[in-house]
């Protein structure tokens, strides 16, 4: 079962929605994870997922992570039997607004939640392993963030409208700067610690994501014509995300097994 729900609106500057999956039996084949333009939480009520890294080295599972922006190829995740997965994806900018934590810090690795936001979030992670069910996990969450956000003390700017664009990749950092009022110095510093990652790197993730979900969509569209619609240069310029971000190549991916959203 796997339900999505969008956030409160007082929560949207925030959070775009939250997610479960529930799960009797598990996929018994490792799935590639390539990177998605996304910052997360994640608790796992259930049976933990486990996770590898390109080498097929075990990483290390918690009930509880923040998951920061991920630019890694070659992560597998095996899902197992009996799991259950609630999800808070935030906006762009959302988590470090709330919690006033530079990304940076969780750039490319998942962190254990409660060793970086203490108590209150451990709190929040038994409600939800005692919640009845997905209402009653956004429930709990949405109390939760909103006595955060009363806290927060880091004001909208420009620039977090700049980056929730579904086509940011597709405009020069001088013109993302421009819309953002700022210097593209400044421009570079601030996304930094909105994403854990610079511009250009998130530019290249979003556009990879989208040619992903483009050709699993439509499998009989050649990869020339994916090129060109996702604003890539030529076949070499998607080649050269599709190893960086996958450890493979277009035609060797597998797409059946993939984590594609």
């Amino acid at each position: 079962m796997r339900q999505i729900v969008p956030a409160q609106p007082a929560l949207q500057p925030f959070v775009k929605s939250f997610w479960f999956l529930d799960l009797a039996k598990g996929s018994g084949v490792p799935l590639a994870m390539p990177p998605v333009p996304e910052q997360c939480l994640y608790f796992y009520p259930k049976s933990l997922p486990l996770p590898f890294d390109a080498d097929g080295k075990p990483i290390t599972a918690y009930d509880n992570i923040i998951a920061g922006q991920s630019v890694s190829g070659g992560q597998k995740l095996l899902v197992p039997d009996h799991y259950c997965m609630f999800k808070v994806l935030f906006q762009p900018s959302g988590f470090y607004r709330l919690f006033g934590t530079p990304m940076t810090l969780f750039a490319d690795i998942v962190v254990e939640t409660t060793a970086v936001l203490g108590n209150p979030v451990n709190g929040l992670r038994e409600q939800i392993a005692n919640a009845e069910g997905f209402a009653d996990m956004v429930a709990a969450t949405e109390a939760f963030l909103l006595k955060q956000m009363a806290k927060s003390k880091i004001d909208r700017l420009p620039i977090d409208a700049v980056l929730r664009q579904a086509d940011f990749y597709q405009f020069s950092l001088d013109q993302l700067a421009a819309d953002a009022c700022l210097s593209t110095r400044q421009f570079e510093r601030k996304f930094l610690e909105r994403t854990g990652v610079s511009p250009k790197i998130y530019q290249r993730v979003v556009r990879f994501n989208q040619a992903l979900k483009l050709k699993d969509a439509t499998p009989h569209k050649k990869w020339i014509d994916i090129t060109y619609a996702c604003g890539y240069f030529d076949q070499m310029h998607l080649l050269r995300d599709f190893r960086q971000f996958t450890g493979n190549t277009p035609t060797y991916f597998d797409f059946d097994n993939a984590l594609i959203y």
